[in-house]
């Protein structure tokens, strides 16, 4: 076989398996989107406060690799995402269940208290944040 004919089939090699290696890491991302709470903390956001306002209680719960690490992540991610420093600063406590061991969430259905809850809102409702914070360090930014 030809020097330029045995590169062609080599390239051709490498190219079927870089693509076959990307359809595998696709199909695993498909596959666990139907899956999420299993790998995942999904956040739960009530609004709480009077029409308008912007305070609302954040917690988090998912699969068994949903622990208080995870949800602690989760919530100040949905923090830092849903409310805009440029519109106004933001006030927000998180309050821990210390009822709630570090890895907590079974494999069933039902997933348990949450291990965290946060209560986050902008400085103009200050009054209810603090309100339902309670002793609980208020953070600003």
């Amino acid at each position: 076989m030809p020097r330029r004919e045995a590169q062609y089939l080599s390239l051709f090699k490498c190219v079927i398996i870089s693509l076959s290696l990307i359809a595998a890491v696709e199909y695993f991302k498909y596959a666990t989107q139907a899956n999420y709470e299993w790998f995942h903390c999904t956040p739960s956001v009530e609004p709480i406060g009077y029409h308008g306002s912007s305070l609302v209680k954040l917690s988090s719960k998912g699969g068994p690799s949903c622990d208080k690490r995870g949800e602690f992540k989760t919530i100040v991610k949905k923090i830092t995402r849903d409310f805009d420093v440029n519109k106004q600063h933001i006030s927000f406590c998180i309050i821990e269940n210390a009822n709630v061991p570090p890895i907590h969430y079974p494999i069933h259905e039902d997933k348990g208290q949450p291990g965290y809850v946060a209560y986050a809102g902008y400085n103009n409702e200050t009054e209810l944040i603090e309100e339902h914070c309670g002793d609980a360090t208020i953070f600003n930014i």
